[in-house]
């Protein structure tokens, strides 16, 4: 399990115990907690819920409590900042987990059940793949390399190094030409999204009589063909909302400037 799991950037997937995460900070949480309490009476100020205890305690006993409560507080943040690294790590995608599952499924005779049990925590995997962009065209696009038989295909995404690893069925593809591809089919579509709209607002000012009906037309090209845009940045990218509404902002302002420097027929 641990070659086919460190064969591949994609099959890097373990559990991240978010329970177990949970358990040791409110742990050390209550103990920081009780601890701080007794500093407050130590120095004389009131606890929640209780009395107020005037007298001053030795300097050595709240050195001692201070030391215990730095180094609690260290162990405490130390897993606070674990915890957090591992909430940044990216959820496997659907097609990653369910390949993980293929395997245990297809080897579950030389697998024991134990170590095939923490694959069945899906909410609770973590990958660690580079944090690079995994949207749906790279979905499609490996789940097309997947299903296609062709030996030319495959020599032209796989790499010798990867083909070396693989066996029968299975087959390990570059993630380097795989993103190539993705970034090809990204760059054609933009070129379409921009060359369409284009021909279609000149022809629309140039062989159409200027009115009401050219302007509202245009203004449907530019409608349409904004939302495709957004669109592809959804689906081809991992864009975040603000950056597709920068995005679209910006083409739909060229179609317009291109729009407005039409000349006259």
């Amino acid at each position: 399990m641990a070659a086919y799991l460190d064969s591949d950037e994609n099959f890097m997937m373990y559990r991240r115990f978010g329970w177990i995460q949970a358990r040791l900070l409110l742990r050390k949480q209550k103990e920081i907690s009780d601890m701080e309490k007794d500093l407050e009476v130590q120095d004389g100020f009131p606890v929640s819920g209780g009395p107020t205890d005037a007298h001053e305690a030795t300097c050595q006993h709240k050195e001692d409590l201070l030391e215990a409560l730095e180094s609690k507080f260290t162990e405490y943040s130390r897993l606070l900042g674990a915890a957090r690294e591992m909430m940044r790590m990216q959820r496997p995608s659907t097609s990653e987990y369910r390949n993980l599952r293929h395997y245990f499924g297809n080897n579950a005779d030389e697998i024991d059940s134990l170590e095939d049990d923490w694959s069945l925590h899906q909410e609770d995997i973590v990958t660690l793949r580079p944090g690079r962009e995994h949207a749906w065209l790279d979905v499609v696009l490996e789940k097309l390399l997947q299903s296609t038989r062709s030996k030319v295909i495959r020599s032209i995404f796989c790499s010798q190094e990867k083909s070396s690893k693989s066996t029968g069925p299975i087959v390990y593809y570059t993630r380097s030409r795989i993103d190539a591809l993705a970034a090809a089919v990204i760059t054609v579509t933009i070129l379409i999204l921009l060359v369409i709209p284009t021909y279609v607002l000149y022809h629309l000012t140039s062989e159409m009589s200027q009115g009401s009906r050219t302007s509202a037309l245009s203004i449907g090209v530019l409608l349409i063909f904004t939302l495709a845009f957004s669109a592809v940045l959804s689906l081809f990218t991992r864009a975040r909302r603000h950056e597709i509404l920068a995005a679209a902002a910006a083409y739909c302002a060229v179609l317009v400037v291109f729009l407005g420097n039409i000349p006259d027929s």
